[in-house]
């Protein structure tokens, strides 16, 4: 994977309020981007499991439908497209690059 894709990816589907999560690599740096705003402390390294755990109860607040109207931010998308998604227990050292990516 090319992390710039994953990265790429996300900003485009936060900023334009369209798409889903469609894999692991996208869902680490959405992840890392929250971890960063809401300041979570997460350690990079954390597994997928624990991960989605960790962001299942950080938005358990956040509902699972689109947001919808002129009033939604890209961290409220942020948080959607991250509340919806499902990793699978793939990891690698590039999850780890993207978690922390601060560009």
């Amino acid at each position: 994977m090319i992390p710039l894709l994953a990265r790429q990816s996300i900003d485009r589907k936060v900023s334009d309020h369209i798409s889903v999560i469609v894999g692991n690599y996208e869902y680490y740096y959405a992840c890392g981007l929250l971890n960063r705003r809401l300041s979570l402390g997460l350690p990079s390294d954390i597994k997928p499991q624990e991960l989605f755990e960790k962001m299942q109860d950080t938005l358990k607040d956040t509902p699972i439908e689109a947001p919808a109207g002129d009033g939604v931010t890209d961290e409220d998308y942020l948080k959607y497209l991250i509340r919806r998604y499902e990793p699978d227990e793939k990891y690698d050292d590039q999850m780890k690059e993207l978690f922390t990516f601060n560009g």
